[in-house]
């Protein structure tokens, strides 16, 4: 699983920033009293967290040790985040369509999988809350 090792490794460095990414935002329109973006914001964490969780899994089913690298990522401001969050999510749809192309377990693609239909849906509408938490059953989900 080595091959596949580093892939899951490298995916979870890159939800490890995403959710630090969501999290410095939704503090910030908590502390501005904005409601409603905080939400949203949350949302989108919780699956980044999720995503993060997967990988973990994945790794540990594998006999893999999780790496526990990840970067600070840079934060844009509160009113202007949309445009760097959707830019981000374009990235990490990018990245795991190619991931796909080099992942050889099954299981592993499975999960990889999954997690790029969620990234997707969050390049789109820039909300959460689409992933499943029976991981194993997603008939009729959008």
């Amino acid at each position: 699983m080595s091959r596949d090792a580093d892939i899951l490794n490298e995916g979870r460095r890159r939800e490890r920033t995403q959710t630090l990414f969501y999290r410095s935002l939704s503090a910030a329109a908590e502390s501005a009293g904005d409601a409603a973006t905080a939400e949203r914001l949350n949302e989108l964490l919780a699956d980044e967290q999720h995503h993060v969780s997967r990988l973990t899994a994945r790794l540990l089913e594998g006999g893999e040790k999780p790496d526990e690298a990840f970067e600070r990522p840079a934060v844009p401001s509160l009113a202007a985040w949309e445009a760097p969050a959707r830019a981000r999510e374009t990235d990490e749809v990018d990245w795991y369509e190619a991931a796909l192309e080099r992942v050889e377990d099954a299981d592993t693609r499975a999960v990889l999988q999954e997690i790029l239909d969620s990234e997707r849906h969050h390049r789109r509408s820039l909300g959460g809350k689409w992933m499943s938490a029976a991981h194993d059953d997603h008939e009729g989900e959008p």
